[in-house]
């Protein structure tokens, strides 16, 4: 199969690959590998003509083994494909497997527009001069990275080794936009074949963020390269299910051709508390996952509130899922005798649900809540679902919330013993509560 039959963002994708790493055609099939990051799952894969079918799946698998069989370092499957998602038979079957489900979004435009930011200085960065600030920024963006996990500091080291094996081809150039001479956002242009510009690593510092800086950034520097540069088309994947896609579809980008992945063996889903930067990823899962902006309002109102806890789901950087524990207190507010905190709202990615992710946030936040010296919880929600993590309803203990609900639905357990002996008729939630009622 021609890479011309593959959609522009995986031409792009094959392109980098050849400048970095090795890309190899199989009939049909494509395998790319990067030899000096073995962690990439995104990086090393094998390419599809089409979604696989079940019948499938298990052979592919093989395949992949295979063709990686001489880089032992590749612990992973990656399956990649364009355009349709996979038949509900094939996700089954992938899911017994544990393989998980990833995607992106191409985005495409040919001519940017976005206002002008009057504080800001976007230029060329010298990449040896800068490295160290670039490299900080990069880091300042990413919140996995700061968790201190070697194995992902590891990846983005190799990640960040590309962006000057890119530049030294003479195929990417970097650059940046500065606030008063500080570095607060950047993002590298990799030239491709076909004249098509692809945008890496768009990021600004998480203290400058819907201020414009991005949008600014973008639009100067895919304009210069559609002017002068020699491109015909900029491009840049995107998360669907993320906060950028309106963002770039306000500068000029259009939706093009779905990229779909199939991992196995890569990194597990892990709970941390959400950082400063996780804000605008979080608001956009909320958003998608109750299709409406009041449970985002109610997070973005108490996330910074004295004993709540804010957790995020995260896997290969990628925020899957949010939970929000905040306090509640007895009718009389004497909330000393009475420690007790509530579970919710809870939100998973639309492409993710299904596939314990909110399970695994709600007995991460359960044992956190405990290690805080909290000692009953509660919860508004489906008893049937709610009842595996040890809730109960808590009428039945004579309790009842602020809001007029169904039987059932307002739930109580003990994080402690006896730490609902003290517990008595009314169970106040905040106020910010009563907007999502």
């Amino acid at each position: 199969m021609s890479e011309s039959n593959y959609s522009l963002l995986t031409q792009t994708d094959l392109n980098m690959a050849a400048m970095d790493g090795e890309v190899e055609h199989i009939g049909e099939m494509v395998v790319a590998r990067r030899p000096n990051n073995p962690l990439y799952y995104w990086g090393n894969f094998l390419l599809l003509p089409r979604p696989p079918e079940a019948t499938e799946i298990d052979g592919l698998i093989a395949m992949f083994r295979h063709h990686f069989a001489g880089h032992p370092a590749v612990k992973h499957v990656t399956l990649r494909w364009d355009g349709p998602a996979l038949s509900e038979p094939a996700a089954a079957l992938a899911r017994q497997r544990g393989m998980s489900l990833d995607g992106g979004l191409e985005m495409v435009a040919e001519t940017l527009s976005a206002p002008a930011h009057p504080d800001l200085v976007i230029r060329g960065l010298d990449m040896v001069g800068e490295r160290a600030e670039m490299v900080a920024l990069n880091i300042a963006c990413d919140p996995a990275e700061q968790e201190g996990s070697q194995a992902y500091a590891q990846f983005k080291e190799y990640i960040r080794a590309s962006w000057w094996v890119w530049h030294a081809s003479g195929a990417g150039r970097w650059w940046g936009a500065f606030v008063g001479g500080e570095l607060v956002g950047q993002c590298g242009l990799i030239h491709c074949a076909n004249g098509l510009g692809r945008f890496q690593a768009v990021e600004t510092h998480p203290d400058h963020r819907r201020q414009g800086v991005c949008s600014s950034l973008v639009a100067a520097t895919g304009n210069a390269a559609l002017a002068a540069g020699g491109c015909r088309s900029v491009l840049l994947g995107v998360d669907a299910e993320g906060p950028a896609l309106g963002l770039y579809t306000s500068l000029g980008f259009r939706p093009g051709t779905t990229q779909h992945s199939l991992i196995l063996g890569g990194e597990p889903t892990s709970i941390r508390l959400e950082a400063p930067g996780d804000q605008a990823e979080v608001r956009s899962i909320l958003n998608a996952a109750f299709e409406q902006p009041d449970e985002a309002r109610v997070v973005d109102a108490l996330r910074d509130r004295p004993g709540v806890i804010s957790l995020v789901a995260v896997r290969d950087s990628t925020i899957l899922g949010h939970a929000l524990f905040s306090p509640v207190s007895s009718s009389d507010g004497t909330k000393t005798a009475r420690k007790g905190i509530a579970l919710g709202p809870v939100a998973v990615r639309p492409s993710q649900q299904g596939q314990g992710v909110g399970s695994a946030l709600i007995r991460d936040g359960l044992e956190r809540c405990r290690q805080a010296g909290w000692r009953a919880a509660f919860v508004l929600g489906d008893p049937d679902y709610y009842h595996r993590f040890g809730w109960s309803s808590a009428a039945d203990r004579g309790l009842r919330c602020q809001w007029k609900i169904p039987p059932g639905i307002f739930q109580a357990m003990e994080l402690a013993p006896d730490g609902l002996a003290e517990w008595t008729g009314l169970v106040s939630y905040d106020p910010v509560f009563d907007s999502v009622s």
